[in-house]
């Protein structure tokens, strides 16, 4: 990279509100460089990206890198990694930004963040089957102690999805689901129940192929 091409990168991100820095909890975070209010956006996920069309086989491979994106247009976003930006928050079972998936991408303060604060978001994964799992580093006093819900096709086959909403009369399945739930609204992270939602969908389709 030439020395102009360095400084006009450096001037570029010293005009950010954030910094990117080593973090206690994993890798790389993103840290407030001054206070944000509930609302106020911090920083764009990816501000330089490639957008896939969901079919597009490059799409399934992006995503084995868990930095992908699925737009609320039906693309997937895939970040240049080069590029810092909100991918790089790291998980937080009390999280104090969420991720939108909405235009570009977008990290959105949900609490009072002070400046030099860690910013957080909950990543919503979802495993499949006894899928190798994530171990949650967040320390937090809420900490699940894994990133990730696990699902089965044995909860797939037992779950009813009706417009994004998850209903089954098997007393196990509803009592995993509703735990994650209560969870989850404790956070205000309900629309990860989207995401279940979905996989579940995905895997009753495979249950009756």
């Amino acid at each position: 990279m030439s020395q102009k091409k360095a400084r006009a990168r450096k001037a570029m991100f010293s005009l950010l509100p954030v910094e990117f820095r080593q973090s206690a909890i994993e890798g790389r975070g993103v840290f407030a460089k001054r206070a944000f209010q509930p609302g106020e956006t911090i920083v764009a996920y990816a501000p330089k990206q490639t957008k896939l069309s969901a079919d597009d086989p490059g799409a399934e491979a992006a995503a084995a890198t868990r930095f992908t994106l699925m737009s609320q247009d039906g693309f997937v976003i895939v970040p240049d990694t080069s590029v810092p930006g909100g991918w790089l928050c790291n998980h937080s079972c009390a999280p104090n930004a969420l991720l939108f998936a909405s235009g570009e991408g977008r990290i959105q303060c949900a609490r009072p963040i002070a400046a030099g604060e860690e910013i957080t978001i909950y990543y919503g994964w979802v495993s499949r089957n006894g899928a190798p799992r994530t171990p949650c580093l967040c320390g937090a006093e809420t900490c699940r102690g894994i990133v990730e819900l696990d699902v089965t096709h044995e909860d797939a086959a037992r779950v009813d999805v009706t417009s994004g909403n998850l209903a089954t009369r098997d007393a196990r399945v509803a009592a995993k689901l509703e735990e994650y739930a209560e969870f989850l609204r404790s956070i205000g992270q309900e629309h990860v129940q989207r995401t279940i939602a979905s996989t579940l969908v995905r895997m009753k389709q495979v249950n009756r192929g």
